[in-house]
C-alpha cells in the first residue's frame, strides 16, 4: 500500500508539472513566436500531460489497463521534442514517429498479460524513449547556441535519460528478474520523466524564445535601425547593463573580390554572415550596411561576448578552405559598449565602424574595443 501511494503521488507531480510545461511553452512559445518547432514542442507536453492525468486516473480507479495505456502514451513525449529540433533546423521533423512509438508502446503495455512480459515490455519501452533522448542530444550538439547556459538543463538530463534507459534495459535482461526490480524501475522511471520535463521545460523555453540559429541573417539596413535602435531606447530607459555594438567586415574586401571574382564573392560574403549569425547569440539583431559588413546589437557580459568574437573571428579564417581563393581570408571586429554612445545606435554604429576600421588596418584577424 505504501508504494501504491508513492507512486500515486509521483504520478500526480508528473502531471501537476507536465499541465504547467504544457500552458507556458503554448502560452510564452508557440502562442509568442509560432513556429512548426515550437509546435511540436507544445504537443510533446499535450501528450504528457494527457498521459499523465490518464495514468493517474488508472491508479485512483484500481484500473491497471487504463494507467499502463497512459503510461505507454508517455514514453512517445521525447520523440516529439526530438521532431521540434529537426524541424528547428530546417529538416523533416518525423513526428510521425512519435505518433507510432506513442501507439504502439501503449498497445504493447496493454497486451502483456503476464508480470514478467510486462515487465520486459516495460524496459523495451523506456529505452525505446531513452534512444530519442539520445537522438535529442545529437540535435543540441549540432546547435550553433549549444553553449547557452539554459541549453545545460535539456542536455544533462537527455544524457541522463540515455544511460537510465540503457540499465534499465540491460538490468532486465542480464540478471534474474524479481517482482520488487519492476516497482524499482516504476519508480526511477517516475523520477526520470518527472526531472526530464522540468529540465526540458527550461531549454524549450529558451529555444523558442530565439530565432533557429542558422536562419537568422543580416537584415536590410533600413529595417535593422528601427528594430535595433528600438531596442536600444527600450535598453536606455530600463538601464540594463550588458548591451554593445559590434561592426564586423572582411579584411581587404577589394583584394578579396578581384582573387575570388563576382560568383565566388558572393558566396564568400554569404558565407561570412552565416558564420556572424551562428557564432553570436542566436537573439542578436543583425544588420548589413554594405556587402562584407555586418553590425549587430547584442547584450552579453563582456567576458562571454569576448569567445563569441574570438570564436567567429577563428571561423571566419576557415572559409577560405570552402571558398577556392588563392588570399588568406580574415575579419575585423570594432566593439562599442551601448552606454559609452547613451544607447544610440547611430553614434554607436560609427564608433564601432571606425574601430572595425582601425583593427583591419593593424592588420586584421583581431576587434578593437572603445570603451569612451
Amino acid at each position: 500500500m505504501t508504494f501504491d501511494v508513492a507512486m500515486a503521488n509521483l504520478g500526480l507531480a508528473q502531471a501537476t508539472v507536465a499541465t504547467l510545461g504544457a500552458v507556458m511553452v503554448i502560452g510564452l512559445g508557440f502562442l509568442h513566436r509560432p513556429s512548426k518547432a515550437s509546435l511540436l514542442w507544445s504537443l510533446a507536453f499535450v501528450l504528457a500531460m494527457t498521459s499523465t492525468w490518464v495514468s493517474v486516473t488508472g491508479s485512483a480507479l484500481g484500473d491497471e489497463q487504463i494507467r499502463r495505456a497512459g503510461l505507454g502514451l508517455m514514453l512517445g513525449a521525447p520523440a516529439l521534442i526530438w521532431s521540434g529540433f529537426r524541424a528547428r533546423r530546417g529538416v523533416p521533423a518525423l513526428p510521425w514517429i512519435a505518433v507510432a512509438q506513442a501507439l504502439i508502446t501503449a498497445g504493447g503495455f496493454l497486451v502483456a498479460s503476464a508480470s514478467e512480459v510486462y515487465g520486459l515490455a516495460f524496459r523495451v519501452g523506456f529505452f525505446g524513449a531513452s534512444v530519442f533522448a539520445g537522438l535529442t542530444l545529437l540535435e543540441l550538439r549540432r546547435a550553433a547556441d549549444r553553449q547557452e547556459r539554459l541549453v545545460l538543463p535539456l542536455t544533462i538530463v537527455s544524457g541522463g535519460f540515455v544511460a537510465l534507459g540503457c540499465w534499465v534495459l540491460l538490468s532486465g535482461l542480464l540478471l534474474p528478474v524479481r517482482a520488487d526490480d519492476l516497482e524499482l524501475t516504476r519508480v526511477l522511471n517516475g523520477l526520470a520523466m518527472l526531472v526530464f520535463l522540468v529540465c526540458a521545460i527550461v531549454s524549450l523555453l529558451y529555444f523558442t524564445s530565439v530565432s533557429p540559429v542558422g536562419t537568422l541573417r543580416a537584415t536590410s539596413w533600413p529595417q535593422f535601425s528601427v528594430t535595433a535602435g528600438d531596442r536600444l531606447r527600450r535598453a536606455r530607459r530600463a538601464h540594463e547593463p550588458g548591451w554593445a555594438v559590434l561592426a564586423i567586415r572582411i579584411d581587404d574586401p577589394d583584394h578579396v573580390r578581384g582573387a575570388a571574382g563576382e560568383a565566388s564573392w558572393g558566396r564568400i560574403v554569404e558565407a561570412f554572415e552565416d558564420v556572424v549569425a551562428t557564432t553570436l547569440p542566436a537573439e542578436a539583431d543583425l544588420g548589413s550596411p554594405a556587402r562584407g559588413r555586418v553590425v549587430a546589437v547584442v547584450c552579453r557580459p563582456g567576458p562571454v561576448l569576448r569567445e563569441h568574437v574570438r570564436e567567429m573571428l577563428r571561423r571566419v579564417t576557415e572559409l577560405d578552405a570552402t571558398s577556392h581563393i588563392a588570399v588568406q581570408l580574415s575579419a575585423s571586429v570594432g566593439w562599442v559598449p551601448a552606454e559609452s554612445g547613451s544607447y544610440d545606435l547611430d553614434v554607436l554604429a560609427a564608433a564601432a565602424d571606425g574601430a572595425a576600421a582601425q583593427a583591419s588596418r593593424l592588420g586584421g584577424d583581431r576587434w578593437e574595443r572603445l570603451d569612451a
